[in-house]
């Protein structure tokens, strides 16, 4: 099984498992409250029939966010999960502000309960399964990377305490301090609607492409560091898209090698960043041919203007033609030439040094070209613009 799949099942397993729970906690929980006469276990009911709308969400986000990228998501369908994430928090807080709303009213109108030990029980057990609950799929939600069965497991805990809350309220009820058990259901809802708030903040960040932690990070630059023939990196960015993670980074190779090595080194980069560093799932590496990170001015595309000036020069040279491609290396304040020349007719150094002298001299005139590099049958001459760099 692929670990895409493999997510796919454990996040599955665990909303299902859940879903099992919150149903027979739900049933439990509103029976002994009505019976045991405690508003905040009928509150706490409640909020346990809510978890099975956020199962359905996560059931559905997690289906959606696995599946492969098509025409229309080509990064994949990952933000699925963070929006049902979302979702889950808005429901969260709607439901803990109507149950506080709910037991606000009941606190000015008097209502005083007199819970039994019924109550006390169920309340005590739910705390204990919810917490289990909490455990079990947080650790489920990290493994297969899903926010959504994440934020499943907070709404565990927010249970686990919301019933803490009740058999608080429950015992100082039965002690004769009555209005503790409406007391502890406002105390619940109020907990409700923090724990929902920060399900929805946390997703919300994720949606306006939230980036990596520093220690994550850090890992990340030691991963590009050892890869051979990186003189140096830089403007890492990252943004998550659900469970995926994407990564743009500059790296310095030479600006002598050729672009099928420098792509060699880009795509060793991308390579070792997807499989080294936890759950990256794509890179995209931009070749630099010198520290760009301060910035400066960049040439536009200047081939024509070299090729145009020495077409010109060498029609003055009839035998003399190139004899490969022109190379231009560019650089922040430098355009080099790299030029092979061979002819048809022997010549002597003194004339070849004459021609080379001459191309120089109408490829300077640009203004363009701050070095040319030319090589002849006879040799190799290279001389700088005396003229100030550009």
């Amino acid at each position: 099984m692929d670990a895409n799949k493999e997510s796919l099942a454990l996040g599955y397993k665990a909303t299902i498992i859940s879903s099992v729970s919150d149903v027979t906690l739900a049933a439990v929980k509103f029976a002994a409250g009505t019976l045991g006469h405690s508003s905040a276990l009928i509150a706490d009911a409640l909020h346990s029939l809510t978890d099975l709308a956020t199962d359905f969400v996560s059931f559905v986000s997690l289906k959606i966010s696995h599946m492969e990228p098509d025409e229309d998501h080509p990064y994949g369908h990952g933000r699925a999960e963070t929006i049902g994430t979302a979702v889950i928090g808005m429901v969260v807080v709607i439901v803990g502000l109507w149950l506080t709303w709910e037991q606000v009213i009941a606190l000015e109108q008097g209502h005083e309960n007199r819970p039994t030990w019924l109550a006390a029980a169920a309340a005590a057990v739910s705390m204990l399964i919810k917490e289990a609950m909490y455990w079990y799929t947080l650790a489920i939600g990290k493994k297969a990377r899903s926010e959504s069965v994440i934020a499943n497991a907070y709404h565990h805990r927010s249970d686990s305490l919301s019933s803490l809350a009740a058999l608080i309220g429950i015992g100082g009820a039965a002690m004769g301090y009555h209005a503790m058990d409406p007391l502890a259901a406002v105390i619940v809802g109020l907990m409700i609607v923090h724990m929902g708030g920060k399900i929805t903040w946390d997703a919300t960040q994720n949606l306006m492409d939230s980036g990596l932690s520093r220690e994550e990070l850090e890992e990340l630059h030691r991963i590009i560091d050892a890869v051979p023939n990186v003189l140096h990196h830089h403007d890492i960015k990252t943004r998550r898209a659900g469970r995926d993670v994407f990564i743009d980074c500059h790296i310095q190779v030479s600006p002598r090698i050729s672009v099928s090595e420098a792509h060699n080194i880009a795509e060793t980069v991308r390579h070792d960043l997807r499989h080294r560093a936890p759950h990256i799932t794509d890179a995209m590496v931009h070749i630099d041919s010198e520290d760009d990170s301060e910035g400066g001015r960049l040439y536009h595309d200047q081939r024509a203007l070299v090729e145009k000036a020495l077409t010109e020069t060498l029609a003055h040279y009839p035998d003399i033609r190139l004899a490969e491609d022109i190379v231009l290396h560019y650089f922040l304040k430098n355009l080099v030439a790299d030029i092979a020349l061979e002819s048809e007719n022997e010549h002597t150094l003194t004339e070849a040094r004459h021609i080379a002298a001459h191309i120089k001299e109408k490829l300077f005139e640009t203004g363009i070209v701050t070095e040319i590099n030319i090589k002849h049958h006879l040799g190799i001459w290279k001389k700088s613009n005396d003229l100030p760099s550009a």
